[in-house]
């Protein structure tokens, strides 16, 4: 009896699963090309004249914002008590897809703005993005801003993959004084990748204005994006899954096997 040159119709079954398997494991785990929203600020939660919100927006508990992001997490400042204050209308610009806290839906619409900038200079606010996995990559972080004379004509981003011990510089702009809203954007660079105790700061310089009511510049609709890897577990589970799926292919072609044999 001629032995066929095709291997039994049960096998090539079994691998044709094992296969598909493999490829919905891979295209589950490949990060897209779609940047995710890691963190927002749009500092809704407040109103005018009182203290900044400085809490981030997320999709789920507490705002169920669908245009926040996945990261809950705080601003803190050294800036002097009561000279940052929250402020409308704000710029207006950066806000993210699907934010449903604007002007429209009955929200305030602020931003936070600063006064007595002459004596503020340099001063930051930070916030952290900290993970137990880490996998965060490809990231920018972008803001708006603007500035009145008198106001800061100058921010700095920096980046801290310590929990803030050591800081890294990695952008710098001009902001015209003039009132006019700004976006600005800064690529982060490589070496915030996968960092567990990843944290931001950015902080203004070239204020001059001294007044303590007058609201010299204003930043809003804070954005940081990038790509959010599956974390270890999410990994291990799937490859577990195709495991599983080979293991127990493998005992069904076995039984087939014997089967065509007796």
């Amino acid at each position: 009896m001629r032995k066929s040159k095709f291997p039994p119709r049960g096998f090539r079954f079994s691998s044709l699963l094992v296969l598909a398997g493999a490829l919905m494991l891979m295209a589950a785990l490949t990060p897209t090309a779609k940047a995710d929203l890691i963190v927002y600020f749009n500092f809704e939660d407040s109103f005018n004249g009182g203290p900044p919100d400085f809490t981030s927006d997320v999709t789920g508990a507490p705002d169920f914002n669908p245009g926040g992001g996945v990261v809950l997490t705080t601003i803190t400042t050294d800036y002097t008590s009561g000279e940052d204050v929250a402020n409308h209308p704000g710029p207006g610009i950066n806000r993210s897809a699907g934010d449903i806290d604007t002007p429209e839906n009955g929200s305030p619409d602020l931003d936070v703005s600063l006064t007595d900038a002459a004596n503020n200079n340099n001063r930051h606010f930070d916030f952290n993005v900290f993970s137990s996995q880490g996998f965060y990559q490809d990231m920018t972080l972008s803001f708006a801003v603007k500035s009145i004379a008198g106001g800061f004509n100058s921010v700095t981003v920096q980046y801290s993959i310590n929990g803030g011990d050591t800081w890294t510089t990695f952008g710098t702009a001009s902001i015209p004084t003039d009132g006019t809203p700004q976006l600005k954007s800064f690529v982060v660079p490589s070496g915030a990748n996968n960092a567990p105790d990843l944290a931001f700061r950015f902080f203004f310089t070239g204020g001059t204005g001294t007044n303590t009511h007058l609201r010299y510049t204003q930043f809003d609709n804070i954005q940081l994006t990038g790509t959010i890897v599956p974390e270890p577990t999410t990994l291990a589970g799937g490859l577990l899954g195709v495991l599983g799926l080979c293991w127990l292919q493998r005992r069904r072609l076995i039984r087939f096997v014997r089967f065509r044999r007796s």
